[in-house]
């Protein structure tokens, strides 16, 4: 699904990426692990197009990222960490305003149920500015698979969500990897994400993969592993 060549971005004198190189499998919950710095955002930027690399290449479902950005796009949707909400309107105006995004204007009798399954539910015409920072992020995520996506890209996706919440919404990205066959691209700082949900992990430091790994391997040892690899304490 995924394949990173050589990927390479600079900024000014700083180099963000050092000839980056993994790959994620059409299925895979990829587990994308690193210290602040380490080059996480800016990789996830670039596959989803919204920064160039200086060199290198992305293929994402057969489509050169660089070359064919909006076939893409089209196969893939993204949760950013920062997520800008339009507060004046409902959740179900939401989700119907991104839908239209990706051409296809989605009725109630899909907001519903995709609104109830991130525990939204009763909440449809609520306005987004009364929601909890948890609230939103429950959102968020039903905002990235509003046009059933191939593949998802998240960023911290249970940012703010408390110990229910993050299992729901683990319990949530497991039903779209096992019934619906999303391939999910998960990057996190916490361990439970990472051993609840992903079958392999990449761990990356100052912009390269320090370390590759299949989870069920490794179980119980991610914590001492991603130190061993960046000198940095995990959550």
């Amino acid at each position: 699904m995924i394949t990173v060549e050589n990927l390479v971005k600079l900024y000014g004198g700083y180099t963000a990426l050092d000839g980056l190189m993994f790959s994620v499998d059409d299925g895979d919950i990829f587990g994308f692990l690193g210290p602040n710095g380490a080059g996480k955002t800016t990789t996830i930027r670039i596959l989803t197009g919204i920064l160039k690399a200086d060199s290198g290449k992305v293929i994402i479902g057969g489509h050169d990222v660089f070359e064919d950005r909006m076939a893409a796009k089209k196969i893939m949707n993204a949760l950013p960490e920062s997520n800008g909400y339009y507060e004046w309107m409902t959740a179900c105006e939401y989700l119907r305003f991104f839908s239209r995004l990706y051409g296809e204007l989605i009725s109630k009798d899909h907001i519903y149920p995709l609104l109830a399954d991130v525990g939204l539910k009763g909440k449809e015409g609520d306005l987004v500015r009364t929601f909890s920072r948890g609230m939103k992020q429950r959102l968020g995520i039903a905002r990235a698979i509003v046009n059933r996506p191939k593949l998802l890209i998240l960023d911290e996706p249970t940012n703010g969500l408390d110990p229910i919440g993050r299992r729901d919404i683990h319990d949530l990205l497991i039903e779209l990897n096992k019934i619906h066959g999303t391939t999910i691209f998960l990057s996190t700082h916490l361990l439970d994400d990472v051993e609840r949900l992903c079958n392999r992990i990449a761990i990356i430091n100052y912009g390269k993969i320090v370390k590759m790994a299949d989870v069920k391997e490794m179980k119980g040892k991610i914590e001492d592993i991603f130190f061993l690899s960046t000198g940095k304490e995990v959550l």
